[in-house]
């Protein structure tokens, strides 16, 4: 493949002393090799020594390169520079690199991962005795784990959490994607304990499943799966006395009846009768506009045939969990 180069502007996202945050631009010549960290090394190198930005492993191991590029969360290691902007076209080329988003700047593209990281250590990142536990364990009994376990803490999911934007104190994807890591580990004595804690404010509930964490995930973690999973094993374990678990069944249980939501009944349902009194001036405002719904709302035509399926998934579970086998070191 012929090698190319081009002259490209970095516009970098910067902060004074006086912490106050403003862009620099820097302009190197690129090849169709050259990573986003070579750049950004070569720019501290060779024009700003000043510039600053963590990296250590060069091999998207570590995840200390996590920063913002082109408007999404990546790592800089991993990421050409060539897959950012086009190096054949005749147009200037300007590459946008900012730090992480939904955490404190301590400096240029490093953020302070202190929350971050202190929202996994809350939650005892480590496999418990207790009652629950397995003893007899086969290599199959991991499948659930392993996919989870790849995650290197690079902060790229928590980085682009649209729930953590609205919500500093949410968990964020990367915490609960290291919580199912323990909940679907056999060795866990605790699982109903733990999927009690997560069921509580500001946990698995909590995400909006916009699918951001599973775009952003340099490893296929897939954040929002474990989160997914996480909810239905909570359900499955009679932790239901939660809005969160409460809005699920009543959503269910109105297809399975009706065969569309009865969105009247939906608020008092889930969040108790005093939860729907303070909804009260919602409630006129929408009566204002004419979107208050029929508290007796008609059942759909054909709503024999979703009875059927909900008939036949209750007779005939289908296993939803992701599962994947064992392809690291020691495998086989």
């Amino acid at each position: 493949m012929t090698e190319l180069k081009k002259q490209v502007t970095f516009r970098i996202s910067r902060m004074s002393e006086d912490k106050n945050s403003y862009t620099e631009d820097f302009t190197l010549e690129c090849t169709n090799a050259t990573t986003i960290l070579q750049a950004l090394e070569t720019i501290k190198g060779e024009q700003d020594g000043s510039l600053t930005f963590r990296r250590s492993c060069r091999a998207s191991i570590c995840g200390s390169c996590g920063m913002f590029i082109n408007n999404r969360s990546r790592l800089a290691c991993r990421t050409k520079v060539k897959d950012m902007i086009d190096l054949e076209s005749d147009e200037p080329q300007i590459l946008e690199i900012a730090p992480q988003k939904n955490q404190p700047v301590i400096k240029d593209l490093v953020v302070d991962i202190t929350p971050f990281y202190e929202k996994v250590e809350n939650h005892k990142p480590y496999v418990q005795d207790g009652p629950e536990k397995v003893i007899n364990v086969d290599k199959t009994s991991y499948e659930q784990v392993n996919m989870v376990s790849n995650c290197i803490m690079c902060g790229s999911c928590y980085s682009d959490c649209t729930a953590l934007a609205e919500n500093e104190n949410y968990l964020g994807p990367a915490a609960l994607a290291k919580m199912f890591r323990f909940v679907a580990d056999p060795r866990e004595g605790q699982k109903k304990k733990r999927l009690k804690e997560l069921s509580k404010k500001n946990g698995i509930w909590d995400c909006t499943r916009c699918g951001l964490c599973i775009d952003a995930c340099p490893k296929d973690v897939a954040p929002m799966e474990a989160i997914v999973k996480l909810r239905s094993r909570a359900i499955e374990a009679g932790v239901t006395n939660n809005k969160g678990a409460k809005h699920a069944m009543v959503f269910k249980n109105d297809l399975a009846k009706h065969g569309l939501l009865n969105e009247f009944w939906m608020i008092p349902k889930t969040f108790g009768l005093l939860g729907a009194i303070k909804q009260i001036p919602n409630a006129i405002h929408l009566a204002k506009k004419g979107k208050i719904p029929s508290p007796m709302p008609e059942k759909i035509e054909g709503v024999e045939e979703i009875d059927a399926i909900f008939k036949q998934l209750k007779e005939n579970p289908i296993n939803v969990e992701t599962r994947k086998e064992d392809d690291g070191p020691g495998a086989g």
